[in-house]
């Protein structure tokens, strides 16, 4: 009897925090879903289908989840649309960057022109849970990110995920919609701050919306399911029943559906109110070498950087730096030297004032009559030299092919003076959205997809 007490009797709440080890977790582990254990004080809300939020958006299926939020397909019961729902945690829902950016973005008067790139909200409000109060943004209900409908269309054509980079026309219309969308947060002075292509949305067919059919994808949720379990067996009322998967909502597209839609801006910063003692965040592989240092200007400029590190690889089909995100707990130090090192490798010499605010410059670099040698390439080990990675224009060069719509040796001639004035190491040098978009090679491909 005292065993069965001890299972029905309800567990304690779990504290904010979440646990340092496996040994301390409440539940049974669960890959490829969003962390069980973030359903806590201060996380996740915990959502089920059918759920209805502000007595008006009902939870039909998954989308996706991020860090900081998780993301449901839901109807409108008063206009029976389709909208994208983000729940965000209860932490990060406190002082939130992104509501305010987006209602400034909805007011401001400075310009509207390219607004059609950046993702639409379309309602706010915050709902009160057990794990706290979380902001809930209502989005227009867009398509896959531009990696994923790559993948997808891999699959379609090939058979295989074997496929890195679109078609060059392709490619090219991508990145266009990008800097256009950049371009008008830029001129409402708003800096994205976490431009990467998971934050990059296909937009959704017309006749693609219009199939969606409620009683299919009722119907066919559950089998996106996993049921959640605790160690003890006991309830929690903190966590969900059961986590979903994203399911197959549509059609595949031969190309993603344009306009391309930047999204996401919960690291955006306001121009006029930027911080450096809490700097933007984004993917490690896409930051600039201020944004590595910390050192101001924290502005526009980053985003120019991440832009050029992205049209890189969407042309070439490779990361320009390949950079593993750093593991909890690790030293950040050594994740900012090897990015770093891998600038000087790849794009050149690194200039004096960013070794003057490297700290740890000394263990790679030393003075030697008048200039910087290079004397070790080890972050973590014994002094020696590597082997350096291909320079950019290396890469770019072994990218030219002919017929299948990779670059040619006009494009390379094109594309090579741009990146470097896009990943110019000073970022005051580097053009704006507006001046890259001036450039002959953005003029859209006859045979892009429309």
């Amino acid at each position: 009897m005292a065993a069965l007490g001890s299972n029905t009797s309800p567990p304690p709440t779990p504290p904010p925090e979440m646990p340092a080890s496996l040994a301390e977790w409440r539940f049974e582990y669960i890959p490829r879903f969003e962390c069980i254990e973030a359903y806590r004080p201060g996380g996740y809300h915990p959502v089920h289908f059918d759920d209805i939020f502000h007595n008006r958006y009902k939870v039909i299926t998954k989308l996706g989840y991020g860090q900081y939020s998780t993301v449901w397909l839901a109807r409108d019961i008063r206009s029976s649309e389709f909208v994208a729902l983000k729940i965000k945690t209860a932490e990060d829902s406190i002082e939130d960057r992104e509501i305010a950016i987006l209602n400034y973005l909805n007011t401001s008067e400075v310009s509207k022109l390219g607004s059609e790139y950046v993702v639409h909200l379309k309602d706010s409000f915050y709902h009160q849970g057990p794990n706290g109060n979380h902001l809930c943004l209502v989005f227009e209900f867009l398509s896959e990110d531009i990696y994923s409908v790559l993948e997808d269309y891999s699959q379609e054509t090939t058979g295989s995920d074997n496929l890195t980079k679109f078609p060059k026309p392709v490619a090219k219309r991508i990145l266009r919609d990008i800097l256009i969308g950049l371009n008008y947060l830029h001129q409402n002075g708003v800096v994205h701050g976490d431009l990467h292509p998971g934050n990059l949305l296909s937009s959704v067919k017309r006749q693609s919306l219009d199939s969606l059919r409620l009683e299919d994808l009722e119907a066919g949720r559950q089998r996106s399911t996993v049921e959640v379990k605790r160690r003890d067996g006991k309830l929690d009322k903190w966590a969900p029943k059961y986590l979903a998967a994203p399911p197959f909502l549509m059609e595949i597209d031969q190309w993603p559906v344009f306009p391309i839609k930047i999204s996401d801006l919960g690291a955006g910063v306001l121009t006029s109110e930027l911080l450096t003692d809490k700097p933007p965040v984004m993917p490690v592989g896409l930051r600039s070498p201020e944004l590595i240092l910390n050192s101001p200007p924290l502005d526009t400029y980053i985003d120019i950087w991440s832009f050029g590190c992205l049209m890189f690889e969407m042309l070439v089909g490779r990361k320009l730096f390949l950079m593993m995100p750093p593991m909890p707990g690790s030293n950040i130090d050594n994740c900012n030297d090897e990015h770093l090192l891998k600038m000087h490798e790849i794009l050149g010499p690194l200039p004096e004032d960013i070794h003057a605010k490297w700290p740890r410059s000394g263990k790679y670099f030393r003075l030697a009559a008048g200039s910087r040698e290079h004397y070790n390439s080890m972050v973590d080990g014994p002094e020696c030299i590597l082997d350096p990675p291909p320079s950019m224009e290396a890469k770019v060069r072994g990218a030219v092919s002919e017929g299948d719509g990779g670059l040619s040796e006009e494009d390379v001639e094109v594309i090579l003076p741009l990146l470097r004035e896009i990943l110019n190491y000073d970022p005051l040098k580097r053009p704006s959205a507006s001046e890259i978009l001036k450039n002959s090679f953005w003029d859209v491909d006859e045979d892009a997809a429309a």
